[in-house]
């Protein structure tokens, strides 16, 4: 395997599980503030910090391309932070954000129009056995209550999927500075969360939950879970295709529902476990292919971010 497919799953098991954390993060935060102003002020941090690392390092601060940051900030931000925030709000934190990891399939449908990745032979078994798992996880079937808060979560994964394929899409013509293209998707996808506030009547800068412990949570969910996080999910698809990236993202969920049982007390039907199983499998049998391809492919040098 190259150095620079290494770096990429190294990556990807990072980034896997900060974001599973992040779910548990969300659902202690939320219980402290409002959707929205906990994602405005989680998001706002990460700007913060990053910019503030390009002014450190003297990295560009203007946007390197106006039509990439719209799109996927449009996508990533506008989109997937705004339609999870109102599947929390109606639907609670619970198992309703696993729709959200819907975003691998969408990725996989949007991708092979956009950018040519066509899962071929034992790919589709792999997909097949995580699609599977993930029905058995989310088990529509057995679902009550409103129908909104799962059609945004699944918006929001949509949003997510749409983004990821803009990017690959962006960086064919061009390699972006990472940190100055993270800022700025941000801080302009963010801007619709701020009218939503005001017709919310919910303050922007609310005194109440600036507590300790509501600040070590925004902390989190903000450098570590978007500025950090971020900048990892762009390095990876600099380097893997969309659908391997996004179909990736399938072992959140899993870990998530983990991290819900030790911290939170939520049981486990025996068809989740399944579920857990089945994209396991799934998951393992696509990195075996990768490895293989890997060694199959000849060395590609590779010019490593910032």
């Amino acid at each position: 395997m190259s150095d620079a497919g290494a770096g990429a799953r190294a990556a990807l098991v990072a980034i896997t599980l900060i974001w599973a954390a992040n779910w548990a993060v969300m659902k202690a935060a939320l219980a402290m503030a409002d959707p929205f102003t906990f994602n405005i002020h989680r998001t706002l941090l990460a700007c913060a910090v990053l910019f503030g690392v390009q002014v450190v390092r003297r990295g560009p601060l203007w946007p390197e391309s106006w039509v990439a940051i719209v799109v996927t900030g449009l996508f990533q931000v506008s989109i997937n932070f705004l339609a999870t925030a109102m599947a929390l709000v109606e639907g609670g934190a619970g198992r309703t954000s696993v729709l959200v990891f819907t975003m691998p399939f969408w990725t996989l449908l949007l991708a092979w129009p956009m950018l040519g990745e066509r899962p071929r032979g034992a790919q589709w078994w792999a997909i097949a056995l995580a699609f599977a798992g993930l029905l058995l996880i989310v088990a529509p079937w057995h679902w009550e209550g409103a129908l909104a808060p799962k059609l945004y979560a699944v918006l929001g994964g949509f949003g997510w999927a749409a983004a990821t394929v803009a990017t690959k899409v962006f960086q064919r013509a061009r390699r972006f500075d990472p940190v100055n293209f993270v800022g700025w998707q941000l801080l302009l996808g963010l801007t619709p969360f701020f009218p939503i506030v005001a017709l919310r009547g919910a303050p922007v800068v609310p005194m109440e939950p600036m507590t300790p412990s509501y600040l070590l949570l925004v902390g989190y969910a903000g450098i570590v879970s978007i500025a950090i996080a971020w900048l990892l999910w762009l390095s990876i698809l600099n380097r893997l295709s969309a659908s391997a990236a996004g179909f990736s993202m399938l072992a959140i969920p899993v870990l998530a529902l983990g991290i819900s049982i030790v911290f939170f007390g939520e049981t486990i039907a025996a068809g989740e476990w399944w579920g857990m199983a089945l994209i396991a499998g799934g998951l393992a049998l696509l990195g075996l292919l990768g490895r293989r391809a890997a060694r199959a492919a000849p060395p590609i040098e590779t010019e490593s971010p910032p």
